[in-house]
């Protein structure tokens, strides 16, 4: 393969991504957003059957409004892994 126009240096990873409230009540403003990884955080929900499935999730920083990324936009295992819960991003400077 061959660079025909060399692109902007990336820092990590990072997704186009749109503001939604996907996943957490909608009400997203639908702002583009560059989500990199430091924005992101782990959410979850467990079931009354106790089966708890986790999310990847991000707040909108023009409304505060949460949104849960599409498995398949989700950072690889190695991102993901080391990503921090909600509480402790809102504790720490996880926002890069």
């Amino acid at each position: 393969m061959k660079v025909l126009k060399k692109g902007r240096p990336q820092k990590g990873w990072s997704i186009e991504a749109a503001c939604s409230g996907k996943g957490n009540g909608a009400g997203g403003c639908s702002a583009k957003l560059l989500v990199e990884q430091g924005d992101l955080f782990t959410t979850s929900n467990t079931d009354m059957g106790g089966d708890t499935e986790t999310f990847v999730t991000f707040k909108c920083p023009e409304c505060g409004v949460l949104s849960d990324l599409n498995q398949k936009e989700w950072p690889p295992h190695n991102i993901r892994d080391g990503l921090p819960t909600r509480r402790q991003w809102d504790q720490g400077d996880y926002r890069g």
